[in-house]
């Protein structure tokens, strides 16, 4: 997905429908026999709590290098996670991947 500002990723961020946990596990499954689509759709699913994350970051923060740097972070989230048999929820797991992401961002 390609974003133009940030308020263009707000708004498809906001537009992504979450996926229920039979149609994350359904996904995950599939994942897991290579499918792309169902690796971008869990993906997508996630977008709305990524934009929720960035939103709280100060307004002069809120750039699209922070937006591509907590997308790759949700990317490596999804790759690393196995949603099938990882005790943890994901967003736990995400929550830790987007602070990562930030902190490498606010650094650099």
């Amino acid at each position: 997905m390609v974003y133009i500002s940030v308020g263009d990723f707000y708004e498809k961020a906001g537009a992504c429908r979450i996926l229920t946990r039979q149609e994350e596990m359904e996904c995950a499954r599939q994942m897991k026999n290579g499918d792309r689509l169902a690796r971008e759709a869990l993906i997508r699913s996630y977008l709305p709590a990524v934009a929720q994350h960035i939103r709280r970051a100060q307004p002069q923060r809120q750039t699209l290098g922070l937006i591509l740097y907590c997308v790759q972070a949700l990317e490596k989230a999804v790759d690393s996670f196995d949603f099938l048999q990882d005790s943890e929820s994901f967003s736990h797991r995400l929550h830790w991947w987007l602070r990562q992401a930030t902190t490498e961002y606010i650094a650099r």
